[in-house]
C-alpha cells in the first residue's frame, strides 16, 4: 500500500481520473471473463447428457422460449453461444489492453517530461553537485522503468486479480467446498512466495538503480572525454569500468526474470495436481460419471483463465517491489521538490516575457559564498557597483573568486551572506528570469548543439521563429560572417555537429559572442570569451563590443590585465577578496609601482 501510495502521489489529476475509468474498464472484463467461463458448463452439461435440458429451469426455459423442437439443434446453440461470449470477452480484453498501454505509455512521457522540467527549473547550484548522466539516466530509463516495469504489470496484475477474485466468486455458486478449497492452496502458495521473495526483490532494484547510475555515468564520460580517452589510449579502460557496474546491473535482471517467472511452473504443478484430485473427489462423491464431465470441463476452463491471472497478479507485486527504489527516486525529485518550491521563498519561478530594463546599476553589499558541502568561502564580503552604461572588468588569477562572483551577479547562485541590488531593488523583489532573459553571457567553454549553426547563434529559438537577418547582424559583430558564408558548404544551415566538434575553438567563441548578442540583452558578460582568438581577431571583436556601450553595460572576466585594457573600471579579486578597485591606467600604475618596490 505504501508503493500504491507513493506511486498516487506522483500522478496528475488528469491521470488520476484516467485511471479510475481504467479500472472501471477492468471492471467490465472480469464480468465478460467471468461470463465466458460460465457459457461453457450449459454446453458441456448437455453435450454429455441431453436430458439435463429438462432437469435444470434454466435449460428448460431457454429450450421452450426460444422455440427448439430439436435437441443437436439446441446443442448447437449453446455451442455458438459458449463462442460468442468467448469472443465478446477477448474482443474487450484486446481493448483493455490498449487502454492501458496507452496509459502507461501516456504516463512514461507526462513523468519524464514532469522530471526534465522540475530539472530544470532547479538553481544553478543544484547542478554542481550532480552528475548531468544521472539526470538523464533518471528522465530516459528509470521513468521507463516506473512505466512499463512497474505501472503496467501492476494494472495488469490489478486486472488479472480481479478477474480471478470474480471467477473463483462464480466457481463458489458452483461448488463452495472445491472453490474454497483451491482460493486457500492457490493463494496461499503465492503469498508464501511473495513473503520470502519481497525483500530480496527490494534489494535487487536497488542495486539495479545503483549499477544503472554508474553504467550511464561511465559511458557519458568516456565520449564526453573521447579526445583525451584515444590521445592515452584508455579505451580499455573505460571499458574495464564499465564491465563490473554493467554486469552486476545485468545479473540484478536476471534474477529479478527468475524470480517474477518461477510461480508460474510451480503453480502449474499445484493446479494439474489440483484437477486431479477434484476429479477424483468429484467422481467419488457423485458417483456418475456424466455429471462429472461437465464440472470438471467448467474447472479446467477455469483454471485456463485463472492461472495466468494469479500470475500476473503475482507479476504486478514482484515489479513493484522491484522498481520500488526507482519509484522512490522519481518522488523525491518531482514531489518533494515541488513541495519544497511551494513552501518557500524561492526566486524565478515564471517570466513575464519581458527584459528587465536596469536604470541605475548593480551593487553588492557585503556579499560573501560558499558552495555547498564545502567549508570554504570563495567570495568573501565583497562590496561593490557596476553603473548601467559602463565596462567592469573582474581580474585575479585562477581561483581567485572572479566566476562565482559574476555568477552571482547574474543570479544563477544566491549569496551566502549579504544583498545584491538591482536598480536599488532586492533580488527577491524582481523576477530572477526577467532579469536574465537581459543577459548576454558568453562563457569561456561554449556548448553548442547538434544543430545548424543558425540554431546554435539563436539558441533555444524555435527554427521557423528564427530572424535570419538578426543572425546575420551578430555574425558580422562576433567576426564569423565571413568564414561561415564562404567557408561552410550550407552556410548557416550547416550542422556543427555534437558539442560544435566541427569548429575550432576561436570558431566556437565567435558563435557564442553572436548568440550572446542575438537576444539584443541590456547587460553582456564575457567570462574569459576571448581566450581562444588570436590577438588580432580579439582586439576587432572587443572593438566592436566596446561601441556598443551606450546600449550595454558590459562585464568582462579575465586573467590577463591586458584584455581589460578598454574597460571604464577594474576591480582586482584576489582569495575571493577586492584588493584593487580603479580605471585601467590606474590598476596598471599601481601594479607598476608594487613591482618595482
Amino acid at each position: 500500500m505504501d508503493i500504491v501510495k507513493t506511486f498516487f502521489g506522483i500522478l496528475n489529476q488528469r491521470e488520476r481520473k484516467r485511471l479510475f475509468l481504467l479500472f472501471a474498464a477492468v471492471l467490465v472484463m472480469a464480468g465478460l471473463e467471468v461470463v465466458s467461463v460460465a457459457s461453457i458448463m450449459p454446453f458441456l452439461s448437455v453435450a454429455a447428457d441431453p436430458s439435463t435440458v429438462h432437469d435444470s429451469k434454466f435449460l428448460s426455459w431457454a429450450y421452450d422460449s426460444f422455440g427448439f423442437s430439436e435437441m443437436n439443434t439446441f446443442l448447437a446453440a449453446l455451442g455458438f453461444g459458449a463462442l460468442a461470449a468467448l469472443v465478446l470477452s477477448n474482443t474487450f480484453i484486446i481493448f483493455t489492453t490498449w487502454a492501458l498501454q496507452k496509459y502507461v505509455w501516456s504516463c512514461n512521457h507526462s513523468l519524464s517530461q514532469r522530471l526534465l522540467r522540475t530539472y530544470l527549473s532547479r538553481p544553478y547550484g543544484y547542478f554542481l553537485g550532480r552528475n548531468s548522466s544521472e539526470l538523464g539516466k533518471n528522465i530516459l530509463q528509470e521513468v521507463k522503468e516506473v512505466a512499463t516495469g512497474m505501472l503496467k504489470p501492476a494494472l495488469h496484475g490489478s486486472a488479472k486479480a480481479i478477474v480471478g477474485l470474480s471467477i473463483i466468486g462464480f466457481l463458489f455458486f458452483v461448488d463452495p467446498i472445491i472453490s474454497v478449497s483451491v482460493s486457500v492452496v492457490l493463494g496461499s502458495t503465492y503469498a508464501v512466495m511473495y513473503i520470502v521473495l519481497r525483500n530480496k526483490l527490494n534489494k535487487i532494484g536497488e542495486k539495479r538503480v545503483s549499477n544503472n547510475t554508474e553504467r550511464y555515468q561511465i559511458v557519458a564520460e568516456a565520449f564526453g572525454g573521447i579526445k583525451q580517452v584515444k590521445l592515452r589510449g584508455k579505451e580499455e579502460s573505460f571499458v574495464g569500468l564499465f564491465s563490473g557496474p554493467s554486469e552486476e546491473y545485468s545479473d540484478s535482471q536476471a534474477k529479478y526474470a527468475v524470480i517474477k517467472k518461477a510461480p508460474r511452473y510451480l503453480l502449474e504443478m499445484v493446479a494439474f495436481g489440483g484437477i486431479v484430485i477434484i476429479a477424483l473427489y468429484l467422481i467419488f462423491v457423485r458417483e456418475n460419471l456424466q455429471s462429472v464431465i461437465p464440472v470438471l470441463g467448467l474447472y479446467a476452463f477455469a483454471g485456463y483463465r485463472l492461472m495466468p491471472a494469479l500470475q500476473k497478479a503475482f507479476n504486478g507485486l514482484a515489479s513493484a517491489r522491484f522498481n520500488k527504489a526507482a519509484l522512490e527516486k522519481i518522488r523525491k525529485d518531482i514531489v518533494d521538490y515541488s513541495a519544497k518550491v511551494k513552501s518557500s521563498e524561492h526566486i524565478g519561478l515564471g517570466n513575464s516575457g519581458k527584459n528587465f530594463e536596469l536604470d541605475h546599476g548593480i551593487e553588492l553589499e557585503n556579499v560573501s559564498y560558499k558552495y555547498p558541502q564545502s567549508r570554504k568561502r570563495v567570495v568573501k564580503s565583497l562590496s561593490l557597483k557596476i553603473e548601467v552604461g559602463t565596462t567592469v572588468g573582474f581580474l585575479g588569477e585562477t581561483g581567485s573568486g572572479k566566476t562565482t562572483t559574476v555568477d552571482l551577479i547574474i543570479g544563477l547562485l544566491r549569496p551566502t551572506n549579504g544583498e545584491i541590488y538591482l536598480d536599488g531593488k532586492k533580488y527577491s523583489k524582481i523576477d530572477l528570469k526577467e532579469w536574465q532573459s537581459s543577459i548576454g553571457y558568453v562563457p569561456q567553454e561554449i556548448f553548442l548543439t547538434d544543430g545548424t549553426i543558425a540554431s546554435n547563434i539563436a539558441f533555444g529559438v524555435e527554427p521557423k521563429d528564427i530572424n535570419m537577418s538578426r543572425v546575420k547582424k551578430v555574425s558580422r559583430v562576433a567576426k564569423i560572417y565571413s568564414y561561415i558564408k564562404n567557408d561552410l558548404s550550407e552556410g548557416w544551415d550547416t550542422n556543427a555537429g555534437e558539442k560544435g566538434v566541427k569548429l575550432s575553438g576561436g570558431q566556437r567563441q565567435r558563435i557564442g559572442i553572436a548568440r550572446a548578442l542575438y537576444h539584443e540583452p541590456s547587460v553582456l558578460v564575457f567570462d574569459e570569451a576571448t581566450s581562444a582568438l588570436d590577438q588580432k581577431t580579439e582586439k576587432e571583436v572587443v572593438d566592436r563590443i566596446n561601441n556598443m556601450k551606450r546600449a550595454h553595460t558590459i562585464i568582462s572576466i579575465a586573467h590577463r590585465l591586458k584584455s581589460l585594457k578598454t574597460s571604464d573600471k577594474v576591480i582586482v579579486l584576489e582569495n575571493g577578496r577586492k584588493v584593487e578597485e580603479g580605471s585601467y591606467s590606474r590598476v596598471v600604475e599601481e601594479r607598476t609601482v608594487l613591482s618595482e618596490s
